[in-house]
This record gives C-alpha cells, sequence and structure tokens, in this order.
C-alpha cells in the first residue's frame, strides 16, 4: 500500500496535524508507545491547559530566543484558532482568571478522544507499538509519488509525505526519549544541542528543605553569568524539599547552565533602603518579638482574601536562623548589621546554580531540529521536499501557561494544510 500520509508520532503536534487534514487522505499515524497522547495526558496536571488567552501577538515573547522565529506559524494557527477548533469538535472550553484555557470537563482525555476521533475521520489510522527504525529517502520518484520508506519492526511502508512530530526527550516514560533524533541526524539534518526546559533549579547549599510546599505568589528571580544578567522572571515560585520550582523558575530553565548565580526577591517592589527604614522605625519601640514584629510588616498591606501572598512565617524563622538571629528575640534588640542582613536576604536570596531537573522531571526538551532547516511558511524542510516537522521536535520550547500546546497545535496545523 503507497500511503498519502504517514505521521510519525501521535503527541499533540501529530494528532492535531492529523486531524487538521484540509480533506480525507490515506494516512497513518505511527507511535512508539503502546497508546497515542500519552504526555498531553499529563499536560495541565491532567487537566490539559490547551493554550493561553489574550492577543496571538502576545505570545512571542513566551517562547525564548527563537520566538520571533515562530511568529508566522503562531499567527497562521492562533490561540483563537484553536479554541474556535475544539468549540466546533463540541468540547466546551474556559479561561481562568491566570489566562489559561481549560476542557471545562478538566479532562485531558476529552481532548485526547476528540484529536483521535477527528484524526480517524480523515482517513488516518492509528498504528500504536510501532517505533520507526528508519527513514529512507527516494530523491527520484517515481510515478506513483513515493518519497519516503519508513522501517517500522518488520514493516516497510511507503508514503508520498511525511510528517515528523516526535517531540523531545521529556518525560522518556511517554515515549518521547529523543530515539529519532539519529536518525535525522544520519540524513545530515542539524540540531541544537538537547536539555531540559520547564525545570526544576538546584543549587549549591540550599537551605529550604524543610519549607517543600510553601510558595510566593510573585517573586522576582534573576539569572546571572559573570556578574552580567542573563535572563529574568517574575512570577510563582516554589520551594521543593531539594530544589527551586514553580512558573517563575521553571520558565528560566532553558538559559541555565552550571555556575551561574540564582538571584531570589520574595518581596519585589520595594527598595532595600526603604524596606530598611521602615522596619527600623517599627522595631526601635517594638516589644513584640523580632519574628512577629517582621511577619507583621511584610504581611501589612495584604487583605484577608489575599491569602497566597502571604510572606510565611515559617520562612522568615528559617532567615533568622541563616544569619544568626533568634527569632524569639526582642525586635528592639536586633542590630542594624543584622537587620540589613535579613532584608538582603529577602530582597537578593543569592545562590550558585548547580543543575537543572534532568529530563524525567523536565516538562518539555530545548534544543532540537534547527528552524533553519525548515521553511516556516510551511513547516517543510529544505532540505527534503514532502518531510514536514511540527510541535517539541523543533527547536522551540514555550513559558509554562499553555504555549508548548499551542506551538504543538499551531505547527502541527501548518504542516498538515502545507503537505495538501
Amino acid at each position: 500500500m503507497i500511503y498519502d500520509l504517514i505521521i510519525i508520532g501521535a503527541g499533540a503536534a501529530g494528532l492535531y496535524a492529523g486531524a487538521s487534514l484540509p480533506c480525507k487522505k490515506n494516512g497513518l499515524i505511527l507511535e512508539k508507545s503502546a497508546s497515542p497522547g500519552k504526555k498531553l495526558l499529563l499536560s495541565g496536571a491532567g487537566q490539559c491547559n490547551l493554550t493561553h488567552g489574550g492577543s496571538i501577538k502576545d505570545f512571542i515573547s513566551h517562547y525564548g530566543l527563537n520566538g520571533n522565529r515562530v511568529r508566522t506559524i503562531l499567527y497562521r494557527c492562533s490561540n483563537q484558532s484553536v479554541i474556535d477548533f475544539f468549540t466546533e469538535c463540541g468540547i466546551s472550553l474556559f479561561e481562568r482568571e491566570d489566562g489559561k484555557i481549560f476542557p471545562k470537563s478538566l479532562r485531558a482525555t476529552d481532548i485526547l478522544d476528540c484529536l483521535t476521533e477527528q484524526c480517524r475521520k480523515n482517513g488516518l489510522e492509528l498504528r500504536c507499538s510501532s517505533a520507526v527504525n528508519r527513514i529512507i529517502y527516494h530523491p527520484e520518484s517515481d510515478d506513483t509519488g513515493v518519497l519516503y520508506t519508513i522501517v517500522s519492526g518488520t514493516s516497510h511502508l511507503q508514503t508520498k509525505k511525511i510528517i515528523i512530530a516526535t517531540g523531545g526527550c521529556s518525560y522518556p516514560i511517554t515515549g518521547s526519549d529523543g530515539s529519532l533524533f539519529p536518525m535525522l541526524q544520519a540524513l545530515g539534518l542539524s540540531l541544537n544541542p538537547l536539555k531540559p526546559a520547564l525545570a526544576p533549579l538546584f543549587v549549591e547549599e540550599y537551605p529550604y528543605n524543610d519549607l517543600s510546599g510553601i510558595s510566593f505568589q510573585n517573586a522576582a528571580v534573576s539569572l546571572f553569568a559573570a556578574g552580567k544578567q542573563i535572563a529574568e522572571n517574575c512570577g510563582p515560585l516554589l520551594f521543593t524539599h531539594n530544589s527551586f520550582s514553580g512558573p517563575g523558575i521553571l520558565n528560566l530553565s532553558r538559559y541555565v547552565t552550571s555556575g551561574m548565580q540564582l538571584s531570589v526577591c520574595y518581596y519585589p517592589g520595594r527598595s532595600e533602603d526603604v524596606v530598611l527604614k521602615e522596619l527600623s522605625s517599627a522595631l526601635s519601640s517594638s516589644s513584640k518579638q523580632f519574628l512577629t514584629e517582621i511577619y507583621e510588616y511584610f504581611n501589612r498591606n495584604r487583605s484577608k482574601e489575599q491569602t497566597d501572598l502571604e510572606m510565611p512565617k515559617r520562612f522568615l524563622e528559617v532567615l533568622c536562623k541563616r544569619i544568626g538571629i533568634d527569632p524569639a528575640a526582642k525586635a528592639a534588640a536586633i542590630g542594624k548589621n543584622q537587620l540589613r542582613s535579613i532584608v538582603k536576604l529577602i530582597l537578593q536570596d543569592k545562590f550558585v546554580l548547580s543543575k537543572t531537573g534532568d529530563f524525567n522531571t523536565a516538562m518539555v526538551t530545548a534544543g532540537g531540529i534547527l528552524l533553519d532547516e525548515i521553511n516556516t511558511k510551511t513547516m517543510e524542510s529544505k532540505r527534503y521536499p514532502g518531510m514536514y516537522f511540527a510541535g517539541e521536535v523543533l527547536d522551540i520550547d514555550g513559558d509554562t501557561g499553555g504555549y508548548n500546546l499551542q506551538f504543538a497545535f499551531s505547527s502541527g496545523w501548518l504542516a498538515a494544510n502545507s503537505a495538501f
């Protein structure tokens, strides 16, 4: 049998490509795992954060240094296009206060079922447990139009066009293990080195082991190399038992190399001089314990409804111990140097980065097939006619909040609609 199209990879990008074909085709989707969409089912903690609200113009800054290079891809199939697609398929969606778009059912299985059904309607057979062992290009196609032979197990599958949507290396238990990259390199395709992204950050002498689960809604985080700021972000930060996590941290992980300096401000928007002046005034005439006084100061302007903005007392207690202050000491007895030290920790808590989380904990992969290898107006390979790319296999990774799924959908749609 000669196929019109073979899609390699039944993840978000591959399935959306198959579901978006402009007309019915004789096609096949090959998936290495025993079932499709395993990583899709994990997205948004199983609730499937499909995309983000707002203007597609605002998405560009959420893809690191390559954001401007994928502008056309995102504009051709925008977040509104994705919303319309699922709505027309009967999936009700809603936007959370933070801008994230979810199915109203909060079930990723509904999204997966929708995509696989649309692929079936478009004539595509889904074949799981079918790893690809080799891709053979036929530069001089005969009258049949066959350009590629895909070797999968003992099968030699002939096809006119292929879409490669095999993902990266993150969460390898889902089948996204990077095993196709050597085959792509054997074809002469270039890639940037693969590294974990949207991963927790590990630092030397991490002091918050006992504060696992404590979070800050709006921490300012910066990365420095040789004294120069490399990147910065402001967003939620989470302490784990051995690392920093949360969106504010995860979105910076694409830039991290060992030895960089991490600086965290847990109370952004106020200068050190102002905080010192106000605290000194409050402490000078206080009869309260130091821990009580600083806890009240840092939470003074918070309303009862803003529990997520609280400066945790347990955190402040750990800071006291780090610089040798007795939390139960009288506030008025604390010296200026001690006060300055604790304020500096709150506004500039500095660490030396040792590593990021590995591919088992990273949500996505940074690196991949260079964007120079494809025509970003069509997703087609510049070297190989009829070969298209979509999703995380490419050298593009997005922030948390639905941006990675949006790129998977956008690139999958563009590949499918350019191929036919």
